[in-house]
């Protein structure tokens, strides 16, 4: 494999995205390890550019991310208009594609790692971009049995194992999934985002802050009051709305505090909007 083929594509990258900082040698690293790169006629037809702006978002250097937001991400909403016109449906399926592919799932690396440069990066992630698109139509539709405010009746479903608060749970469930609700509803829209990528989605705090940009004990920060909102005021709609005895209302606290996280991964709908700007003062702490 010639180094001055590489080097030559590295300078092209850097020209082209002047802001992106990759060092060459894991550029040429991450070339080297892609199947049949040692063969000069398949390095020839690679998209190098191309890999140098993946190879930097695998490394998770913001400026990168940057740019993948507005010289990729943003070429997906044509196609994904033509499955469906909505701006929820867009943004859904492009924050869906920019977790899976920046930030992995968990259990698997982030996905960008998988691009081989054997067409153009915005091709491989628009073709990306429509499958989870389709998926997420398929998973509309099975949860159109939950439309509008159905959904919620599962809220209180999970028994907890403590036979006091289970039976506070079936006294008043109809006002808990209520309350719930609610609740939730008064959440800011980044709050109720982050709630959903952590309780539902099943990310952690370091994949969270690969999406917004910011450190992982910001988004802790971030996590811990959002829940702590959603406590609080669950708790106060049930006390402002019900006549609940005395001796009654710590295994009601106990029953909030107890389903409150079990019952988080049906209280954001799938169309929830896209993820806010971070652009807080409590953003920019680490």
């Amino acid at each position: 494999m010639s180094d001055e083929t590489l080097r030559a594509a590295w300078t092209r990258a850097q020209q082209r995205w002047p802001d992106v900082e990759l060092p060459f040698e894991a550029f040429a690293q991450h070339v080297r390890a892609l199947p049949d790169a040692d063969r000069e006629d398949v390095l020839a037809k690679l998209h190098l550019e191309d890999l140098v702006l993946a190879c930097a978002c695998l490394r998770r250097e913001a400026s990168a991310l940057r740019r993948f937001d507005h010289d990729v991400l943003v070429a997906t909403e044509a196609a994904l208009r033509g499955l469906d016109g909505a701006d929820s449906f867009v943004d859904e399926v492009q924050q869906r594609l920019r977790t899976k592919l920046l930030a992995g799932d968990g259990t698997q690396p982030p996905r960008i790692g998988e691009y081989a440069g054997r067409g153009a990066l915005v091709a491989w992630v628009t073709v990306a971009a429509v499958r989870t698109g389709l998926s997420l139509l398929r998973e509309r539709k099975r949860a159109e049995k939950y439309a509008g405010d159905g959904w919620a009746e599962a809220l209180a479903l999970p028994d907890t194992g403590d036979l006091e608060v289970d039976y506070i749970k079936q006294r008043y469930r109809e006002d808990f999934t209520r309350g719930l609700v609610e609740a939730c509803n008064q959440l800011p829209a980044r709050d109720r985002t982050i709630l959903r990528l952590h309780f539902v989605d099943g990310l952690n705090i370091d994949q969270i802050g690969v999406i917004y940009g910011v450190h992982r004990a910001t988004i802790a920060r971030w996590i811990a009051k959002s829940r702590t909102a959603l406590l609080s005021s669950t708790r106060d709609w049930l006390t402002a709305h019900l006549a609940v005895p005395s001796s009654e209302f710590s295994s009601l606290d106990r029953l909030v505090r107890s389903q409150l996280d079990v019952s988080l991964g049906a209280l954001f709908p799938e169309d929830e909007a896209a993820l806010d700007d971070p652009s807080s003062d409590d953003a920019q702490a680490p």
